[in-house]
């Protein structure tokens, strides 16, 4: 699989992770909502025909006959009911509203029983029954054309019965006259959840439309550090490669050469070895370079950490470079605005090598006859060391990548003098690990200058910053 669609195969996995996560989240929600919403609706309809049910108990007591069964004294106190084994055909409009009926049939019906259970009269419409008895108090019953209803029961008494002489107080006001049910329609609460699931089944999609649009650009932007890492190990690999195969590509042409020398030839030998010795001193430059780099992108021990005087270390370096300037027709002086010396909290080792190579690089790209000027100054809590040279300098589009690993801005030049293209990448490494700043300003043909920023001593916090064991950001 090629490079680009793996990227696009790993975008494409870590999108659909996100979406299914957030789909199950807009499910629930969805389905939490509109599970609570039907349940009032539920709630409602019941509290509804709890109240027509204890309404029409306390209007049926004082007029319900002495027996319960079918008659025409049932049909004069409750209007529009049908005896059973009548016909009982739906009407063609709302009965009366009346004191014990209710006014409209095709949401409600009405069912009176004895008390063994027995239907004897019933509303046009309501469903018919084969269980006998009135059942529980609560059941849903399947009606015509499929239609739903929910159906209340409850004891019918009769008051100001007859009762036996031997009867207690309590029971001269009422007796168990039968059951009255009372049904109401559902098919307005089913058409209201078929709406809310459409509703619902909407509203999600919609929304996993857009998450997925949304969980496709998180997934990029998520993978953006990775695909920086990984552009810039290939990018490693390919610059390690190509400075690697030079010196293995001399040192095999120089070993081949000798091979063919006559034992004669001793002197031409010599300078074949000189030359495997020159380049061997290269690849050990470049892997000591890259092994530093990986040690500065490791966690410091706190125990390695001391202060350390940045001031005469960079008065050390501009005395053990004094051979090599004078070599490359360059001046190098120190500018120490303060009397006292500038201390910083590091590794002395790290520190030295980060003025080392600064004075290195500038020596190089500074042409014979011009100046180098180290200067070290404290602005509140930083120390700020400044190395300014009047060499070739940097253009703008050099300047971004300046600190890349083995980046040159004149290779031909760096490697003459036998640079390996890490030395800025180690500066800029140093300089993370001690939680400071660089910057480069230059203009080409006019020199350029490198600003390093590190927390001086004697401010609060950056001393419990440098303590810190988590390793520093890549480069």
């Amino acid at each position: 699989m090629t490079r680009p669609a793996a990227i696009r195969q790993s975008r494409l996995w870590l999108a659909a992770a996100y979406l299914l996560v957030i789909g199950a989240i807009l499910y629930g929600a969805g389905h939490g909502m509109s599970g609570l919403l039907m349940r009032a609706h539920w709630s409602a309809i019941k509290s509804e025909l709890e109240t027509l049910g204890g309404t029409l108990h306390d209007s049926l007591k004082p007029l319900l006959p002495a027996e319960a069964r079918p008659s025409a004294q049932l049909l004069t106190i409750l209007p529009g009911l049908c005896l059973v084994g009548d016909p009982c055909p739906l009407p063609s409009s709302l009965l009366p509203r009346h004191a014990v009926s209710i006014a409209d049939p095709e949401r409600f019906y009405l069912r009176l029983l004895n008390r063994q259970g027995r239907l004897i009269a019933h509303s046009p419409g309501s469903p018919k029954t084969t269980a006998a008895g009135p059942g529980p108090v609560w059941t849903v019953l399947d009606g015509q054309d499929g239609e739903r209803f929910l159906q209340y029961s409850i004891h019918l008494h009769r008051s100001h019965a007859p009762a036996p002489p031997s009867a207690q107080p309590a029971e001269l006001a009422e007796l168990d006259w039968g059951y009255l049910q009372i049904g109401r329609s559902l098919r307005g609460l089913d058409a209201e959840g078929e709406r809310l699931w459409w509703a619902a089944q909407t509203i999600v999609l919609v929304a996993l439309l857009v998450a997925g649009l949304a969980s496709w650009w998180l997934s990029g932007l998520a993978m953006q550090p990775l695909l920086k890492a990984y552009r810039q190990q290939e990018q490693f690999s390919a610059d390690a490669a190509h400075e690697l195969r030079a010196p293995v590509a001399n040192l095999l042409g120089v070993v081949e050469a000798h091979n063919r020398v006559a034992p004669e030839e001793q002197k031409a030998g010599n300078d074949m070895l000189a030359v495997v010795w020159g380049q061997a001193q290269r690849l050990n430059r470049l892997i000591t370079d890259l092994l530093l780099l990986a040690q500065l992108e490791a966690p410091e021990p706190a125990a390695a950490l001391q202060e350390c005087d940045i001031t005469q270390i960079a008065a050390d370096l501009i005395e053990e470079t004094a051979e090599a300037a004078n070599a490359a027709g360059v001046t190098v002086q120190l500018i120490n605005n303060n009397e006292a010396a500038i201390r910083v909290h590091g590794s002395e080792r790290e520190l030295y090598r980060l003025v080392s190579n600064l004075l290195l690089n500038a020596v190089n790209y500074t042409q014979p006859g011009g100046t180098i000027s180290v200067s070290l100054r404290r602005e509140r809590h930083q120390l700020v060391l400044q190395v300014k040279d009047s060499g070739i300098g940097i253009s703008t589009a050099d300047q971004q990548r300046i600190f890349d690993r083995f980046f040159r801005s004149d290779p031909s030049r760096s490697r003459q003098q036998g640079g390996t293209g890490l030395g800025l990448s180690i500066v800029a490494a140093i300089v993370r690990r001690h939680h400071g700043q660089i910057s480069v300003a230059s203009t080409l043909g006019s020199g350029s200058v490198f600003i390093v920023k590190l927390p001086a001593t004697g401010s609060g916090s950056f001393r419990a910053a440098l303590l810190q064991q988590t390793p520093p950001p890549a480069a």
